[in-house]
């Protein structure tokens, strides 16, 4: 495959990828060490920038606030008696998972480079996503378990086994959606369901769908929204 950017026009996100690009290619080599020691390192994903991305898009209508994932991971880790050190984009860049299968290899492996460098110099030994493209990266793309010896978690793993306890506001019936990387591809199942039942008031109930038969949810990699995701869309 070649290393070269591939055409961009089937990318709705035109600003999100000059974002991120122009942060691949950026040369940051100066040495940073955390002021303290951590176990667990939490990876919010690309937050910072989608944000900006649906302030200035037509695509959500500037409703949409994906910070508010990374402010509720982050809560439910301290929950658990877990201190991580925060890879925000002050420190990290994007893990480079949609560059990657959008065939820019040569932007992946210059957010890579720049991510193993700071994952080296953290010192943690495990790193949890909320973002399962991201969690998938790090594990398989990055190979962090052998390239450095870091072990990767999905933030519902992490959380799982814990004695964690959760009351909801009022009754609930929760339908969980399989994404793709985090099950099918990685075989994870279980830890989300695991959490969602040990919330107080909420009832999970399984989509017609599930698991192995999950449907995939159609952003394809922030790829361009043809009519085949739209009729994935559609049935699921």
């Amino acid at each position: 495959m070649s290393r070269t950017k591939p055409y961009s026009r089937t990318i709705p996100h035109p600003l999100f990828e000059r974002l991120i690009v122009e942060d691949a290619m950026k040369e940051e080599k100066n040495p940073w060490k955390p002021e303290r020691p951590h176990e667990y390192g939490y990876f919010p994903g690309c937050v910072d920038f989608m944000d900006v991305e649906v302030k200035f898009t037509h695509l959500n209508k500037g409703d949409a606030d994906h910070a508010s994932i990374a402010a509720a991971s982050i809560k439910l880790l301290n929950y658990a008696d877990i201190d991580p050190l925060i890879l925000d984009m002050n420190v990290f860049k994007c893990s480079g998972h949609d560059q990657l299968w959008q065939g820019q290899l040569e932007v992946f492996d210059a957010l890579k480079e720049h991510n193993l460098r700071r994952l080296k110099e953290s010192g943690i030994k495990i790193i949890t996503c909320s973002c399962a493209e991201c969690y998938r990266t790090f594990a398989v793309d990055y190979d962090l378990p052998n390239t450095l010896g870091i072990k990767v978690e999905h933030i519902t793993q992490t959380l799982q086994g814990r004695g964690l306890k959760f009351k909801a506001p009022e009754d609930v019936t929760v339908a969980y959606h399989d994404p793709c990387r985090l099950g099918r591809m990685m075989g994870e199942y279980e830890a989300p369901r695991d959490l969602i039942q040990l919330v107080d008031g909420a009832k999970i109930v399984e989509l017609e769908n599930n698991k192995e038969r999950a449907l995939c949810c159609g952003v394809s990699s922030m790829m361009y929204c043809n009519d085949a995701t739209k009729a994935v869309r559609r049935k699921r």
